[in-house]
C-alpha cells in the first residue's frame, strides 16, 4: 500500500491559517479597524470548529487508509479438497434470469450437490423456470431480502454453502475463488470494488460504491484487527456448514441490511473472514427496487450502520 491520502491534514492547515488571520484582524481592530472585528470573530469561531473537526478526520483517515487498519490474521490460499457444495439463490420475479443463473452454477461449481432457489413470493414464472433448469425450488412466505437469504442458507445442503442472487449479476465461476480459501477461512465474501472485473453497465455506480466502502470501513473499525473489508452489500459469499450452524440461530435481519448483519455476526463469533473480488454484471431484467435509488440507498445505509454499532 502506498502513502495514505490524508484529507484531514490540508483541511487542518487551512483552518489554522484562517484562525490565525482572524486573530490578527481582531488585534488590529483595536487600532482603527473595528469594522472588521465582528466578521473576524465569526471566522475565528468557524475556523476553530473546522480545525477541531479536521483533527477527527485525520484520525479517521489513518483508520481507513493506513496500514494500521490491516487485519492481524493471515488466511492463506489452501483449497478445500473434496468439498460438497450447496448453492442457494434468492429470487424475486426473476423469470428472465433465473434459468441461466441455475445452469451457470450447475455447470461451473465443483463438487455441487444441488442448487436451491428461494421463491420470495414471486408473481411471475420464476419458480417454474428455475425448476425446469434443474433447481429445487422453495417458497419463502416472509417477504424480504434477509428472509430469503436466511432460507437459502437453511435449505442448501453441503460442506460449504454458497449464497447468491438469482438475477444473473454474478458469475458461478467465482465460486472457485471462494473454495480456494475455505480450508483456512470460515467465510469468504465477494467484493465488487475491483473496477477491472465490473461491467460498466452494472448497478454499482459511484454512490453505491463509495457508500458500501464507507460502511465496510465502519464494520472494520467495529471489529478492529479481525478483517479488511471494502464491500458489505455483496450477497455473493460462501460459508462452511459447521460455521453456519453456529451462527444460524443468531441471524435475525429480514431486510436489506442482512449482508453486513451476517458478516458482523460471523466476526462476533471470531470467525475467519476474507474478501475476494468477484465479477459483477448488468442485471438481466428490471431492478426490483422502488422509488429513488439514492434515497433508498441512504435509508439502507443508515440501517446497516445501526446494525454495526447498536445491535
Amino acid at each position: 500500500m502506498g502513502k495514505p491520502a490524508l484529507y484531514g491534514v490540508p483541511i487542518f492547515g487551512i483552518s489554522v491559517g484562517f484562525f490565525l488571520l482572524s486573530v490578527a484582524v481582531l488585534m488590529l481592530s483595536d487600532v482603527g479597524l473595528s469594522e472588521y472585528g465582528a466578521l473576524a470573530l465569526q471566522v475565528l469561531r468557524i475556523s476553530g470548529l473546522v480545525a477541531f473537526a479536521s483533527l477527527l478526520l485525520i484520525g479517521i483517515d489513518f483508520a481507513f487508509l493506513s496500514e494500521w487498519g490491516r487485519a492481524k490474521r493471515r488466511i492463506l490460499y489452501k483449497p478445500l479438497k473434496n468439498a460438497r457444495v450447496g448453492v442457494g439463490l434468492t429470487a424475486y420475479n426473476d423469470e428472465v434470469a433465473i434459468g441461466e443463473a441455475v445452469k451457470d452454477f450447475k455447470k461451473n461449481v465443483p463438487g455441487l450437490t444441488e442448487v436451491v432457489v428461494i421463491d420470495n413470493n414471486c408473481t411471475d414464472r420464476t419458480a417454474e423456470v428455475a425448476s425446469r433448469a434443474g433447481a429445487r425450488v422453495v417458497r419463502e412466505e416472509k417477504q424480504g431480502y434477509g428472509y430469503a437469504c436466511m432460507r437459502a442458507l437453511k435449505e442448501a445442503r453441503g460442506d460449504v454453502i454458497v449464497l447468491c442472487e438469482g438475477d444473473g449479476t454474478f458469475s458461478a465461476a467465482d465460486t472457485k475463488k471462494f473454495l480456494a480459501y475455505m480450508e483456512n477461512a470460515d467465510m469468504v465474501v465477494g467484493t465488487r470494488t475491483v473496477v477491472e472485473v465490473l461491467d460498466p453497465d452494472s448497478q454499482v455506480d459511484w454512490f453505491i460504491n463509495w457508500g458500501n466502502k464507507f460502511i465496510a470501513r465502519m464494520l472494520q473499525i467495529r471489529y478492529w484487527g479481525k478483517v479488511r473489508l471494502s464491500d458489505v452489500g455483496c450477497t455473493y459469499r460462501a460459508i462452511r456448514k459447521d460455521a453456519l450452524e453456529r451462527i444460524m440461530p443468531q441471524l435475525n435481519e429480514g431486510g436489506n441490511a442482512f449482508s453486513p448483519h451476517m458478516i458482523g455476526v460471523a466476526l462476533e463469533n471470531d470467525f475467519r473472514v476474507i474478501e475476494v473480488p468477484v465479477t459483477f454484471r448488468q442485471r438481466i431484467g428490471e431492478s426490483k427496487g422502488v422509488g429513488n435509488r439514492k434515497v433508498k440507498g441512504l435509508m439502507v445505509g443508515f440501517k446497516m450502520l445501526w446494525h454495526i454499532f447498536f445491535k
